[in-house]
């Protein structure tokens, strides 16, 4: 009996499955901020507010196409120490100048740092189809009016290491109370503002009043006030008024009608105000205004034609 053989054949098939790596989104966003400067020629005596503007630009790339970015800049007080809510700018000695920034051109909220009473605006972006963004949002700066005994010098502060914290992250929020996210490395400026020497200045009349015949000496004052810069020196001068005449034969007129008086810068009335050196008032800026009393006197003259008699005299304040 022949015995069948039989061979179970099999086959093995080989497999090799290619798997496309799943790619890693992480944005990185860089920073820069614009130095922040109030200019060469603050006036402090105008009264008013001065206002510039900084700018913070990013540029970032490499995230989630269409994702959306939450970006926070935490801005501390600057290498000179706040003073409450007011960050000031050391010029020199013991003056100072007193400023703040802004997240919005009304200047009513202010851009502090994270964590803070007065955090960081929170500021969001979408990425585009690349992942990418960029943008310059604007940092706005104010120093505050009534700094009129600020002196005149360069004021400065910088911003560096803890000063400037910015932080971003992929996050539907807008919190920026936290330091969460991914630090956007060392960012450095500078704020300053330069106060110039500057003066001001305004009048009240010599009224001699009302009078019937010129016999004896009239009297009168009037006054210059002067607001300068402190430490700002400064003198007077006053012109010949209409007639362009000696500083004690001004002449007040009605018509062709002449009264004569003078000018003087002492009670006494024996030392001459006019506009040549040796006959001027000095002074030096304080900051506040200050009275120079002027005398006036009509001396005994012909009495002319009764009516209003007038001048007008020009004050020259030099600094």
């Amino acid at each position: 009996m022949n015995a069948t053989r039989r061979t179970a054949i099999a086959v093995l098939a080989m497999m090799f499955a290619a798997f496309a790596p799943e790619r890693s989104w992480a944005v990185a966003c860089g920073f820069t901020i614009t130095d922040m400067s109030f200019g060469s020629q603050v006036d402090t005596l105008s009264g008013s507010a001065i206002d510039t503007t900084a700018t913070l630009q990013y540029n970032c790339s490499g995230g989630t196409p269409s994702a959306r970015v939450l970006i926070c800049a935490g801005l501390g007080d600057g290498s000179v120490a706040s003073s409450g809510s007011m960050r000031r700018m050391i010029g020199g000695g013991d003056s100072y100048l007193f400023y703040q920034m802004y997240q919005n051109p009304e200047r009513t909220s202010i851009w502090g740092s994270i964590g803070s009473a007065n955090p960081p605006p929170p500021i969001a972006i979408d990425l585009d189809g690349n992942g990418a963004a960029a943008g310059a949002p604007t940092i706005y700066g104010r120093i505050s009016s009534g700094q009129a005994s600020a002196r005149p010098t360069t004021y400065g502060s910088s911003f560096a290491g803890s000063d400037v914290d910015i932080r971003y992250r992929e996050t539907g929020d807008g919190d920026c109370s936290t330091d969460l996210g991914t630090s956007g490395g060392a960012v450095s400026f500078s704020v300053d503002a330069t106060v110039t020497p500057m003066c001001k200045v305004s009048t009240e009349a010599v009224n001699f009043g009302t009078q019937g015949h010129l016999q004896s000496n009239v009297d009168a004052t009037g006054a210059v006030l002067v607001t300068c810069t402190p430490e700002t020196g400064y003198s007077i001068r006053l012109d010949g008024g209409e007639d362009a005449a000696a500083p004690t034969a001004r002449k007040m007129s009605r018509g062709s009608d002449k009264i004569v008086y003078g000018l003087y810068r002492n009670g006494e009335r024996d030392l001459p105000w006019s506009d040549t050196e040796g006959t001027t008032v000095a002074g030096t800026g304080t900051g506040s205004a200050q009275f120079h009393t002027v005398f006036g006197r009509v001396g005994p003259q012909s009495t002319p034609p009764a009516g209003t008699y007038t001048d007008t005299v020009i004050v020259v304040v030099d600094y």
